[in-house]
C-alpha cells in the first residue's frame, strides 16, 4: 500500500511507536507495516508481547517489526535507545490505570509525554513526533447545546475537578483521566514552544474508538471495546458511565497518526478524531436492528447529545483522503466488526 509522494518521511524508514501493544498502537504499528515503513514498538513486557512479533513477522515479512521493551518509560533517557535512527515518533503509551488521584495519573501522562520529548530531541534523524491525546483532552462536556468545539478548546472543567482536594473517591477517576490528557497535551506544546527541537509536532484526539483489534485472541476486548462488550453482555453497568460523544473507527484513528506523521502541511496541529456523534440510546437501536435475537439493556434515560460543531474536523478527514481513503468509515461497519466478535 502506497503513500503519497509529498510524504515528508519515505516507505523503509523506521518509526517509533510507544505503548504498541494497545488497542489504538497496535493499529497504528499495523498501518505503518502495511505502508512499508519499519517499526520499532516499545512494550513494558516483552514476554507477555511476544506474539506481536509473530504475528507482524507472519504479516508482512521479517525485518519489519522490532518489538523492545521499556518497562520505565517515564524515566529520563528511558527512551534514548528505541529512538536512535528513527524518522519518526508517535507516542501512543500513557496512564490508563483510571486512579482517582491525579497526583499519580496526571503527573504519570505528563511524565511519560516529557520523556517521550526529551529521548526523541536528542535524536537528529527524527522529523515528526505524534501525539495521542484524547478527545477528553478538547470535550466541553455541554450537553443538547449546539457549540463550536475548536483546535483551541481543551477540557478545563475536568482539569479543576480533578484537582480538588482529597478524599480522591473512584468516581472522580473519569475527571482524572480527561486531566491527564489535557495536562499531558499542554505540556508538550508547552516544550514545543520553549525549547523549539528539529522536529514537527502534531497531536490526535480520538473520540470513543470502534472497531475489531489486530488479534482478538490475544488483544481482548480493550479500552473502549470493554464498554461495548459490558453492554453486550448486559451485566456490568460501566458503559453507562459514559456521556453523549462522538466514536472513530480505530483503522481511520490509525491513519490520522500516520498522516499527522507524513503530511508536509500539518504542523503544531491537533487532529480532530471526531467521525460520528455517539450516544448509547442510538447504538442500542441500531444494534437491535443488527442482532435480533440478542437482547439488551434499556438506553439511559434522558441521555441527550453533544451537539458540537467539530470545526477541525474537514481538516481531519481531508488526512485520510491524502492517505487514499474515501472519509471516515462508516459507523455502522464499525460498530458491527466490534460486536461481531461478541456473538
Amino acid at each position: 500500500m502506497s503513500v503519497p509522494s509529498d510524504a515528508v518521511i519515505p516507505p523503509g524508514a523506521l518509526i517509533l511507536v510507544t505503548g504498541s501493544n494497545g488497542y489504538v498502537g497496535c493499529e497504528v504499528v499495523n498501518q505503518l507495516l502495511k505502508r512499508d515503513y519499519k517499526v520499532r514498538g516499545t512494550v513494558r513486557d516483552a514476554d507477555k508481547c511476544a506474539w506481536m512479533q509473530e504475528h507482524f513477522d507472519n504479516a508482512y515479512g521479517p525485518g519489519k517489526f522490532e518489538l523492545v521493551k521499556v518497562d520505565k518509560m517515564a524515566e529520563e533517557g528511558s527512551l534514548d535507545a528505541a529512538v536512535k535512527g528513527c524518522a519518526g515518533v508517535i507516542h501512543v503509551a500513557s496512564n490508563l490505570s483510571f486512579t482517582p488521584d491525579p497526583n499519580v495519573v496526571v503527573n504519570d501522562a505528563i511524565a511519560l509525554t516529557m520523556s517521550a520529548l526529551e529521548s526523541t530531541t536528542k535524536e537528529p534523524s527524527v522529523k515528526r513526533f505524534v501525539l495521542t491525546s484524547s478527545a477528553s483532552a478538547a470535550n466541553q462536556l455541554k450537553f443538547n447545546e449546539p457549540y463550536d468545539l475548536t483546535p483551541e478548546s481543551y477540557n478545563t472543567t475536568s482539569v479543576e475537578e480533578a484537582w480538588k482536594p482529597p478524599p480522591y473517591e473512584q468516581h472522580r477517576s473519569f475527571h482524572t483521566y480527561n486531566a491527564s490528557k489535557v495536562q499531558s497535551e499542554q505540556a508538550m506544546w508547552k516544550y514545543m514552544q520553549e525549547h523549539n527541537p528539529h522536529f514537527v509536532a502534531n497531536s490526535v484526539l480520538p473520540d470513543f474508538v470502534t472497531g475489531a483489534p489486530v488479534k482478538f485472541e490475544k488483544q481482548g476486548h480493550m479500552s473502549s471495546g470493554m464498554l461495548l462488550y459490558s453492554l453486550w453482555t448486559g451485566g456490568n453497568p460501566m458503559w453507562k458511565a459514559l456521556y453523549p460523544q462522538f466514536m472513530i473507527d480505530s483503522k481511520d484513528n490509525a491513519l490520522l497518526h500516520v498522516g499527522a506523521l507524513l503530511h508536509p502541511d500539518y504542523k503544531c496541529e491537533r487532529v480532530f478524531g471526531y467521525a460520528h456523534p455517539k450516544t448509547w440510546t442510538d447504538w442500542i437501536a441500531r444494534l437491535k436492528k443488527m442482532y435480533q435475537d440478542h437482547d439488551f439493556p434499556e438506553p439511559p434515560e434522558n441521555e441527550g447529545h453533544d451537539m458540537a460543531n467539530v470545526t477541525a474536523r474537514p481538516r481531519a478527514e481531508a488526512l485520510l483522503k491524502w492517505l487514499g481513503q474515501p472519509g471516515f468509515r462508516p459507523m455502522d461497519e464499525s460498530l458491527k466488526e466490534n460486536c461481531d466478535l461478541m456473538v
